[in-house]
């Protein structure tokens, strides 16, 4: 009986812990449902198109905006680094574009999104 109970705690116990560690998993989640699409015009991003693939008035507008901001900023990041980590002169005019496009975009977009009060 004394382990039939140690079982059952431990199991309430698991039950307890992955309940309180879902809403962030949860949220990031439901987040990624809403993916930023844009276009771009001669190798630029076009910061007005951005979530495009939404309507402004919809609950997924808002949400595909944040998560452009984090994209935007993650894609810099790692053509940054790529950049960084590459001797062949090919790769690094092809990285030194991706990265110029996207820095140069996540900047700008920031800085609009901060400038209208989407972001503190």
């Amino acid at each position: 009986m004394t382990a039939f109970k140690t079982v059952r705690g431990t199991i309430a116990l698991l039950c307890f812990t992955s309940l309180l560690a879902s809403p962030v998993a949860a949220d990031d989640e439901y987040a990624k449902r809403f993916p930023a699409q844009w276009l771009e015009n001669n190798g630029h991003i076009r910061l007005d198109t951005i979530c495009y693939n939404y309507p402004r008035q919809s609950h997924m507008y808002p949400l595909c905006r944040l998560q452009a901001v984090n994209r935007l900023d993650e894609r810099c990041e790692r053509y940054r680094t790529r950049l960084a980590n590459t001797e062949d002169p090919a790769l690094q005019e092809h990285f030194s574009g991706l990265s110029d496009k996207y820095c140069t975009a996540s900047e700008a977009y920031r800085k609009l999104m901060t400038r209208t009060g989407f972001l503190q």
